[in-house]
């Protein structure tokens, strides 16, 4: 019998489903996991509703709502709306949880602890008007690869590039459509550069450390692709957290208004939503997450390949308790 771990990405408490998502990640998921029950293999399904980052607060503003009104309203439409497709989820939780705001930050305190991130001062969009550092969604302009005109300041929604705010041309505040100023601010970074080899080496053979964890032959060629892209222009330092009100708070004692970027955030909803789950079946969440024979397998749109192929890999393998790729 064969062990399972089946996720399919969490859709954001912004806007409704639409047909799109069901059929890129949600369908086929659920479809490999009926698959996987019939043959008696030992499989959890497990999704939920990414509730943190600026698109939450952008439209709680449009809308002059809170940023809890906003992810409730939007986590029980989707809810349901599975619930209605008949997907089912062993668990649909949420990043809003108490227990994921435990998980999220213990995890990062762990990986601190560990030296993992490097703290570090930069120069960050800051709106005058409204006194504020803008997160990356709060920013928009010229993509510099394919002049879309609207690119977000993380990613362009047109050619699926993911960005840094100033690679932005002509940038402008979404807050106030004003330029924005460069102001100084700190942030715990990731350097990802420093795991080029060994992701390199286990992305193309599916080795890691000496134990086979993947077949590469089973990712999709656009997957594949996509992260032998970012690895051969070299991966960077990215930040792991945000000037933002909304979302888990950095556990830092100078890290007063800050928070964890949502695409460190996010994944750990997985384990978060794992161990909810667990608790209400009376189970060990943690045969599942730390067994290197458990097979995860994470269904997600093109949109989230480096977050859940490159960046999450990192710091589950910093975090050393997780063996499960």
């Amino acid at each position: 019998m064969e062990q399972f771990i089946v996720t399919a990405a969490l859709p954001y408490a912004n806007g409704p489903l639409h047909i799109g998502h069901i059929a890129g990640a949600y369908l086929p998921a659920d479809i490999f996991v009926r698959y996987q029950r019939l043959l008696n293999n030992d499989i959890i399904f497990i999704c939920g509703s990414d509730e943190h980052g600026a698109a939450i607060t952008l439209r709680a503003k449009k809308e002059n709502k809170s940023p809890r009104e906003i992810i409730d309203f939007y986590h029980e439409l989707n809810k349901n709306s599975f619930e209605y497709l008949n997907i089912e989820f062993d668990k649909y939780d949420r990043t809003s949880s108490d227990i994921h705001h435990k998980t999220a930050s213990d995890f990062f305190t762990e990986l601190y602890n560990k030296n993992v991130f490097v703290k570090k001062e930069s120069t960050q969009f800051f709106d005058k008007e409204h006194n504020q550092f803008l997160a990356d969604r709060y920013i928009i302009g010229t993509c510099p690869k394919c002049e879309f005109n609207n690119a977000y300041g993380d990613q362009c929604e047109s050619c699926g590039s993911t960005l840094s705010p100033d690679e932005l041309i002509n940038p402008k505040s979404t807050i106030s459509g004003n330029t924005p100023v460069l102001k100084k601010t700190c942030h715990w970074y990731l350097p990802m550069q420093k795991h080029e080899n060994w992701l390199k080496e286990w992305i193309e053979t599916g080795i890691l450390e000496g134990n086979k964890h993947h077949d590469p032959k089973k990712w999709k060629s656009h997957v594949l692709g996509q992260c032998k892209s970012w690895l051969h222009a070299g991966l960077k330092e990215r930040a792991m957290t945000r000037d933002l009100n909304w979302g888990v708070q950095v556990p830092l004692k100078d890290a007063e208004g800050k928070v964890l970027y949502v695409w460190l955030d996010a994944p750990i909803g997985y384990i978060s939503a794992t161990k909810e789950w667990a608790n209400e079946n009376n189970t060990d969440w943690e045969k599942y997450w730390k067994n290197p024979k458990t097979k995860l397998i994470n269904f997600i749109g093109k949109d989230n390949i480096v977050f859940h192929c490159i960046i999450f890999p990192i710091i589950l393998k910093e975090h050393g308790e997780y063996p499960t790729q």
